[in-house]
């Protein structure tokens, strides 16, 4: 039995793979078989194989996990990213025009629009050929489930995201410029964090940004909202779609307290505690705009603490313990609500244009040992820096598939690949899952299959949602136009994916 690779992909192994070779049962899922004839591998060495995955800001094709994938694989593969703005458009326009990819690593919601058009391939003969590996590697039946339509043909291979309870959207805080306000500690519950708001505001004036944000098209599961979950955690609001007391699917504009939230977010831009430029800010210009120390808090995930804190820590001349990190936030009764991160962070998978489908299975069922780490006493893997980080800092980009339950426990070599990303991650979810691991609520439709009316309106729907409150916050319109917006939700596609939703948790 060959052996596959011991490390994952931010860690030193760095394949572009990932799978267990010693587990001998395939999902429940993938036992459907197809059909189709399976084409023969023509195998490394005769065939360049190109692989599509998300935006990055470096060269796909010159990283040193290129040539790592090649030294393991043996297959020759050329990389491409899609565009950070306007990706979904840019790969469908793509894809129409007959521009050929032997393998896509994309997003769930990427994923549920190539199948809703119809331009993904049957992967059930190919994984039984080729890929084994593979699905022992995802031993979760429901995640398979996910990406199996209702004949039980496989049109995926799901990565599971490998912590199932981070605050992947959480605020860093200037603490250097909060003590001089006279405040000595981060706040935990939403009146807190309202105070230190106001009392830096008053402190401060105009001169620095009091919060800048929102995070939206963050990296690693974290939200597209126009507004920091840390806020809404503390009303109980944790997600677009929810499910009430009673069962029955809701959707956030519904929730008892969203115009308490909405209320709050508008109270807080009126009165110059946000970012004026809220509604236009970016990742990119948010990170500068608390990178460059104009602003005193910041809208985060750990990507962002490790390109910021650094950079503040060299110019500004701040440790680590000028950085404080605002986590989920609770409410004046006590209520605090999070969704886990428990989800297919992505999804391989195979467009009908390829000619090299089997090659592609089989470069990602290949894997290798690596180095790059130790072992700490109670068994985690610590990377050795800075090789780990300069050699390895990447590798999770080029990963296709995983060996799920080794990739848990080996996944947090990652985050401490960066100084600021363990600092941050210590902080913002370590100390939190210590302390109130209730706060984490999971999505029942976390592993749901593919519903038609959700891929045509949700989209639509969660930026009309977007837009809405960004107006609300602007002043252009008011939280009592909630029951326009709802008239319009229900009217643009709202219901009929509220009912698929509802049949949904009735099959589960």
């Amino acid at each position: 039995m060959k052996k596959l690779a011991l490390v994952l992909m931010a860690l030193m192994c760095a394949t572009t793979v990932f799978a267990n070779g010693s587990k001998e049962t395939a999902a429940p899922a993938a036992q459907s078989k197809t059909t189709s004839n399976v084409p023969a591998l023509k195998g490394p060495g005769n065939v360049t194989l190109k692989r599509l995955a998300g935006n990055a800001s470096w060269d796909v094709n010159k990283d040193i996990i290129c040539d790592v994938t090649k030294q393991s694989t043996g297959y020759d593969v050329e990389y491409y990213a899609l565009p950070a703005e306007n990706a979904n458009e840019k790969l469908m326009m793509e894809l129409a025009s007959g521009k050929s990819y032997d393998v896509m690593s994309i997003g769930m919601d990427k994923w549920r629009t190539l199948m809703a058009n119809g331009v993904l391939q049957p992967l059930n003969d190919l994984l039984d050929a080729y890929g084994k590996d593979i699905l022992a590697g995802v031993p979760n039946p429901d995640a398979w489930k996910a990406v199996t339509d209702k004949d039980g043909k496989i049109y995926g291979i799901p990565r599971m995201y490998p912590y199932d309870s981070e605050v992947n959207d959480f605020m860093i805080a200037r603490m250097d410029l909060i003590r001089a306000a006279g405040i000595d500690k981060v706040p935990t519950t939403i009146d807190e964090f309202y105070d230190m708001l106001v009392a830096l505001k008053k402190y401060y004036g105009d001169q620095y940004i009091i919060l800048a944000g929102p995070l939206k098209n963050a990296s690693e599961n974290s939200s597209t909202l126009s507004f920091p979950r840390t806020i809404s955690s503390a009303f109980g609001i944790w997600n677009d779609w929810m499910v009430d007391d009673n069962g029955k699917v809701i959707y956030m504009t519904e929730h008892p307290k969203f115009k308490d939230m909405v209320t709050f977010f508008a109270k807080c831009a009126n009165e110059g505690l946000f970012d004026p430029d809220w509604a236009a800010n970016t990742t990119s210009s948010i990170n500068e705009k608390f990178a460059s120390g104009r602003a005193i808090l910041v809208c985060a995930n750990r990507t962002l603490a490790q390109q910021s804190i650094p950079v503040l820590e060299k110019n500004k001349g701040l440790t680590d313990d000028d950085f404080g990190f605002v986590s989920a936030l609770f409410g004046e009764d006590g209520t605090c609500k999070y969704k886990t991160s428990t989800a297919i962070s992505a999804v391989a998978c195979i467009p009908k244009s390829s000619k090299n489908a089997a090659d592609a299975i089989n470069f990602i069922n290949i894997g290798v040992e690596g180095t790059h780490f130790t072992y700490d006493a109670d068994g985690s893997i610590k990377p050795i820096n800075p090789i780990f980080a300069d050699e390895r800092g990447t590798s999770y980009y080029y990963l296709d598939a995983t060996d799920s339950e080794a990739w848990k426990k080996q996944w947090p070599s990652r985050i401490r690949k960066s100084a600021a990303q363990w600092l941050a991650f210590n902080a913002a979810t370590i100390k939190i899952n210590n302390g109130h691991p209730e706060v984490f609520v999971i999505s029942p439709f976390t592993f749901m299959p593919p519903a038609d009316n959700y891929v045509k309106y949700n989209t639509t729907l969660s930026n009309n949602l977007n837009d809405f409150i960004l107006q609300v916050m602007a002043g252009t319109r008011t939280v009592d136009d909630v029951t326009t917006f709802q008239k319009d939700w229900a009217n643009n596609g709202g219901e009929d994916v509220r009912k698929e939703l509802q049949d949904y948790l009735a099959t589960r």
